[in-house]
């Protein structure tokens, strides 16, 4: 038996080791050491390089920063768009294409020819069109707002304004219901499936703006306990689960889309004299219909940008070419990241062929553009306007508007520099024709295209964001 106690004889070499700490920062053989000073990542690498990516922004990450790279990255609509309007839809009508698809193009090329006498018109409705909180009774709120020194009366707006935009939608929400339904009755089993299409078919796709009740009962006492007791028996974890949490968000705004909603809560601000001095005696439910009435209106006289939705949508699904699938994909991703809740601007595209010359155009506005000048805050206009014309090439206009007077700065293809005086005389021209007087224009040269946070700083100047990313 070995003699555990005895004190064997020392191994050679390590007589006179030292006691001190082994590591040493110094030591070429030791690496990723942990510096407290940085922050690290999991696998220890330090990510201050992320960090100063972009200094604007608080917290790295995010879903806001995620909006911020792809903003750069992401090419404009307008570039996009030439190629498509110029070239390829002409070629698809003629290429033997579906001929439904085909009438689709045709119809939206002749929905964009317009003379100059009708453009102002078309251009007045496209930005009326662009947002939902449009009209006299939307900017008397926003003056509310703004003016308002009362917490709970701001509250009953912003509440007011999020059940109009569910109610004015909920035709759209119920559609959104039936595709979630529709996709998850493929990743469920047969038997289950069968089940829930013969619960969908109860749904009525048609119901009047606000009418969600017979829909909302179906919903809540047929098809959500189906699918929880489903996703009870099997514990299906893959795609049916994302499927139905999609479905009831959808559910949530639906039920918030009630017309009965939205009059309780207009009756709520009319308690306040601010609201009541303005608007009088008038009745709830007459004017949740008035407002609709106007809504509706909207949509129709935004045909030509739901017919260039609809081509795009069918480019997507291959009707065009598998080989144009990319390139529809492309301007639908800009449009879309556009009309994100994190851009701070009013977007405008506009659709064009005036007396035979097509263009496609953005516009990207700032009503409320600040300026700090003696310590006091300036309200101004700002816009960046991004065309295309056939044949001319590609112009970026930045105009800045303040009490009637206007800062304009073009920057336009090379062989159009020779043309300056001429240009900045009929710009001018045209400002005053409309009664604004012109501070300054210039005209330059410029090879790359200017980016939206060049004239728009305040994109990036998010910096008491909240990461809500998971």
């Amino acid at each position: 038996m070995s003699n555990i106690i005895k004190v064997s004889t020392p191994v050679s070499g390590y007589e006179n080791s030292s006691r001190t700490n082994p590591i040493t920062t110094n030591d070429p053989n030791i690496n990723n050491i942990t510096n407290v000073s940085k922050v690290t990542r999991p696998d220890s690498k330090s990510s201050n390089t992320d960090y100063q990516q972009n200094n604007f922004v608080q917290y790295q990450n995010s879903n806001y920063e995620g909006f911020l790279k792809v903003l750069k990255d992401a090419p404009f609509t307008t570039e996009l768009m030439g190629d498509l309007m110029f070239v390829k839809l002409g070629n698809l009508v003629n290429s033997g294409i579906n001929e439904n698809f085909a009438q689709e193009i045709s119809r939206f090329l002749e929905l964009i020819k317009l003379s100059p006498e009708e453009l102002q018109g078309f251009l007045k409705n496209q930005v009326g069109g662009a947002t939902k909180f449009g009209g006299a009774f939307f900017d008397f709120l926003r003056n509310v707002l703004a003016e308002s020194n009362s917490g709970e009366l701001n509250s009953k707006i912003l509440d007011l304004l999020k059940k109009y935009n569910d109610f004015s939608a909920s035709n759209h929400i119920v559609k959104n219901i039936l595709i979630d339904l529709s996709n998850l009755s493929k990743s469920l089993p047969k038997s289950y499936s069968e089940q829930l299409l013969e619960l969908t078919k109860q749904l009525d796709e048609n119901a009047k703006p606000g009418d969600t009740t017979n829909n909302l009962e179906i919903l809540k006492k047929e098809i959500i306990p189906f699918l929880s007791k489903y996703t009870r028996y099997t514990n299906d974890f893959g795609r049916v689960r994302d499927l139905i949490s999609s479905l009831t968000q959808n559910i949530s705004r639906y039920e918030n889309a009630n017309k009965n909603g939205f009059i309780d809560a207009f009756d709520e601000i009319m308690h306040y004299n601010v609201i009541k001095d303005k608007l009088g005696n008038i009745d709830s439910e007459t004017f949740a219909d008035v407002l609709m009435q106007l809504h509706g209106e909207k949509l129709r006289g935004d045909e030509s940008n739901q017919r260039l939705i609809n081509i795009l949508e069918r480019g997507i699904r291959g009707e065009a070419g598998y080989e144009n699938i990319d390139g529809f994909k492309g301007i639908l991703t800009s449009m879309l990241l556009n009309e994100s809740v994190y851009m701070p601007l009013l977007h405008v595209m506009l659709p064009l062929d005036v007396n035979g010359n097509m263009m496609f155009s953005e516009l990207w506005i700032d009503p409320d553009d600040e300026e700090g000048k003696n310590g006091e805050v300036e309200k101004k206009t700002k816009l960046l306007i991004k065309f295309d014309i056939k044949d001319v090439g590609f112009f970026d206009l930045i105009i800045l508007h303040n009490k009637g007077k206007i800062d304009m700065q073009l920057f336009c293809p090379e062989k159009i520099l020779s043309a300056d005086k001429g240009i900045k005389a009929g710009l001018g021209e045209i400002m005053e024709r409309n009664g604004l007087a012109v501070n300054s224009i210039s005209i330059d040269k410029r090879n790359i295209p200017v980016s939206i946070s060049e004239v728009f700083p305040k994109i990036c100047e998010r910096k008491n964001t909240v990461n809500v990313k998971i």
